[in-house]
């Protein structure tokens, strides 16, 4: 197998996206302690795609950094991110709802849910439209709920996917132009 002074270490990659991945996980889990560390994890997930190219150009700079890698690199950092928050998030979920039985965030998370899907089904209902009526009925299905939370979570996802494989091709950019890599 042949390898080029400028070949993508794809081993460095995973650990630097892995890397981020872990430090969402522990913005996270602070900001369950102490809510202000939220705001500093949201600005983390805009800034990863970024910091994560800049610390792997560091480590290989045999690799040459492109814009195309920087959105391969940056669409595997969302990745990591998205991995590590939502785990850790259903995993806190879980943990509060059915080992501690508290209900608190969690019911008003509920509550907000049940709120907006009777909204959706009086909309629906005041509507004189077959379709409508088929909506409505769908509504009061659970598992149609919880595939539009599904589904609404997978938009989230490929949105964040985008936004950090934009990021990542524009810092791929910028460190190609500057002629360092």
């Amino acid at each position: 197998m042949v390898t080029h002074s400028h070949a993508v270490a794809w081993r460095g990659a995973l650990q630097t996206a892995a890397l981020a991945g872990a430090i969402s996980a522990g913005l996270s889990l602070l900001s369950f302690a102490v809510a202000p560390f939220s705001l500093l994890s949201f600005c983390w997930f805009l800034s990863a795609p970024i910091v994560v190219l800049g610390i792997y150009s560091s480590r290989f700079r045999q690799t040459r950094i492109t814009p195309s890698f920087g959105a391969k690199l940056g669409a595997l950092t969302a990745l990591a991110i998205f991995l590590a928050t939502a785990s850790l998030n259903t995993a806190g979920l879980v943990l509060e709802r059915f080992v501690l039985h508290s209900a608190g965030e969690i019911a008003d998370i509920d509550t907000q849910l049940n709120k907006m899907f009777e909204q959706l089904h009086t909309n629906f209902a005041a509507q004189s439209q077959q379709s409508a009526k088929m909506l409505t009925e769908m509504l009061a299905v659970p598992e149609f709920r919880a595939g539009i939370l599904l589904a609404s979570i997978f938009l989230c996802l490929l949105l964040y996917l985008a936004y950090s494989a934009t990021a990542g091709a524009f810092a791929g950019y910028l460190r190609s132009r500057s002629g360092r890599s």
